[in-house]
């Protein structure tokens, strides 16, 4: 869970044990903040497992991997507890939870539609909204009693929620509720009034339409990649064994029919033992691919395995030995294997096409992997080394269209995290690398992407850059960055619910990514441009959180803050904006915020009410 900057709110509790630090002052501090709580529980669990157990336990397993884990990540939630018979996740917001909620129902009554009625899986559940403790990575409080409780009150496949929920909800046009007065919940003192929502096959009761479904994104077949260990007695060799798998993701994720995580999320996963369950729970994927290597001066020797995340089982293992020049072809036969196991409709053509272009020297491929590997800490030093190892890649392979795509790349960060020394000369990089990239290999998604980003953000040509982030999205659809950079765009000419869309992917192809801050800025951002100001409050403070120096969060945030009349807490965002960017003057933003108008004027404004230094 992100932390809370200095300015927001902490609040104190204790283990009512003695001190353990031998200080009588000591304190535990927990951070407690509003959350949706879902817990879902199956219905008649025992009875199913008593008649069936391993039958039960495989069709539960498949309906955690396949449908229930990737939906709550879709929808920007977090499983926090497995109780065995269900589960207990938090969302940052009640239209998330309670579109979850419905979007899971729906799924599991037709996963086993083909179930006798007798055998089927059914989940009740329950949500709340009400602040609740986080605890290392548990939660706890009144918040979390409260959703289990009403959880036990539902009907078999239905959803019960509580009025604080509803309350925080706001207008639901499309969601039938009948109230159900107030409950009794079992040790609770208080009563609880509770709404059911109608459901399709549940009672009897009316179709629901929920705001819409999460168009089949949680039923495409899914993949993380691991990095790679190392078997190599030089430790400092890691580098090589973790990002061998960068093609091969590059690969994948131009596939429309796959659904690939991006490697800053796999790299949470790194040098750690695996454990399929618990990866696949907060990656919601179906499948890991994972594997050893083993390199010499002319060999390489490498070990690789293919895992089904619901039975935990090995579908395919392969240990290869090979020759240096050989690597890029065994980087395109192990791509070919994935989607043969899990994608066989796919033809050879869209494959073929897919593979990326490998380049024609090692030296290069080498220095790409040490600046990668660099680029993913994201501490400002191994910042500074990545760019100089980007540099002697591409004296290596001037032909090679990586190092100038992850190029380009660079210099947006150095501009995004405040380190620029002359930010003219950054925007003429990105732009003058990315079409270096493009030059090269015209599908390099990340380059199209970044280019396209660079149009819009700092010369404000929107139709060309529209034109590059749909070319980056069409030709790498998996490419977490491409959605990313195709949101910005058309956020800036008021395609907002699309840009919406658009962000919201990013984040479920790339769900703990470390560049996570970025995605949830343009998810903030584009919600504030739609004039959905609690939203955008909300993602932009999750974002300031994960990155307190990013100024261009704290700005939206800021702005976001004065739209609904919140003046002084914007004006201590613009404080503290004022912290991280002393030189930052609104009179020079004017000249070049990206927003068309009215909203770039009306955003200015906006800055100027925050506080933040004109």
């Amino acid at each position: 869970m992100e932390r809370p900057l200095a300015w927001e709110f902490w609040v104190s509790g204790s283990s009512g044990a003695a001190p353990t630090d031998g200080n009588p002052d000591f304190v535990l501090e927990f951070e407690r903040r509003p959350r949706a709580v879902l817990a879902a529980d199956v219905v008649g669990y025992t009875r199913l497992m008593e008649a069936a157990e391993l039958d039960t336990h495989r069709r539960f397993r498949l309906l955690r991997v396949g449908v229930i884990d990737p939906a709550i990540i879709a929808h920007r939630g977090e499983i926090v507890k497995n109780t065995g018979d269900g589960y207990v996740a938090v969302f940052e917001t009640p239209s998330d939870a309670v579109r979850c909620a419905l979007e899971l129902q729906q799924e599991v009554r037709d996963q086993e539609a083909g179930t006798p009625p007798e055998q089927r899986i059914q989940f009740r559940m329950g949500v709340h909204w009400d602040p609740v403790i986080f605890d290392l990575d548990d939660v706890y409080g009144h918040g979390v009693n409260t959703a289990v409780r009403l959880q036990q009150v539902a009907p078999a496949g239905g959803v019960v929620i509580s009025s604080a929920l509803r309350d925080a909800l706001g207008d639901t046009p499309n969601i039938d509720i009948r109230d159900l007065g107030e409950l009794r919940l079992k040790n609770l003192s208080r009563p609880v009034r509770a709404f059911f929502l109608l459901t399709s096959g549940v009672n009897g009761s009316a179709t629901l339409n929920m705001v819409g479904r999460s168009s089949g994104r949680a039923r495409l077949p899914s993949v993380a990649l691991l990095p790679f260990s190392s078997l190599t007695a030089d430790s400092d060799d890691s580098y090589f064994a973790e990002g061998f798998i960068e093609d091969i993701i590059t690969s994948l994720s131009n596939l429309q029919d796959l659904l690939v995580v991006s490697r800053g999320s796999t790299m949470a996963f790194r040098r750690r033992a695996i454990d399929p369950i618990e990866i696949g729970e907060k990656l919601g994927v179906q499948y890991l691919v994972s594997g050893r290597v083993s390199r010499s001066d002319q060999q390489i020797r490498l070990w690789v395995e293919f895992v089904d995340v619901a039975t935990a089982s090995v579908l395919w293992a392969e240990k290869y030995v090979l020759g240096l020049n050989e690597l890029f072809q065994l980087q395109d036969e192990i791509a070919i294997k994935i989607v043969g196991k899990i994608a066989a409709h796919v033809r050879r053509t869209e494959m073929k096409r897919a593979l990326r272009k490998p380049p024609q020297n090692m030296n290069a491929y080498d220095y790409l992997l040490r600046a990668l590997d660099l680029l993913y800490s994201f501490d400002f030093a191994d910042f500074s080394r990545a760019r100089t190892l980007l540099e002697k890649a591409r004296e290596e392979d001037p032909a090679y269209a990586a190092p100038f795509a992850f190029s380009a790349h660079w210099h947006i960060f150095n501009i995004a995290e405040g380190w620029s020394s002359n930010v003219d000369d950054d925007i003429q990089e990105v732009i003058r690398l990315s079409n270096c990239a493009i030059e090269r290999d015209p599908s390099n998604g990340l380059a199209l992407a970044t280019h396209g980003h660079g149009r819009a953000m700092f010369f404000r040509d929107y139709d060309v850059a529209i034109d590059c982030v749909d070319r980056a999205t069409t030709i790498s659809p998996g490419n977490s960055w491409a959605w990313t950079f195709s949101s910005g765009p058309y956020g800036f000419v008021g395609r907002t619910k699309q840009a919406i869309e658009q962000a919201e992917r990013a984040i479920r192809l790339s769900p703990i990514d470390s560049y996570a801050f970025f995605k949830l800025m343009f998810l903030g951002q584009n919600h504030y441009l739609n004039g959905t100001f609690e939203d955008a409050i909300r993602w932009s403070r999750r974002s300031l959180n994960l990155n307190p120096r990013f100024g261009n969060v704290a700005r939206v945030l800021a702005a976001s803050l004065v739209a609904v009349g919140r003046v002084e807490e914007a004006r201590r965002v613009a404080a503290h904006h004022s912290q991280i960017l002393p030189g930052f003057r609104v009179s020079d933003y004017a000249r070049r915020c990206p927003f068309k108008e009215p909203a770039a004027s009306v955003y200015v404004e906006r800055l100027r009410e925050a506080g933040i230094r004109p």
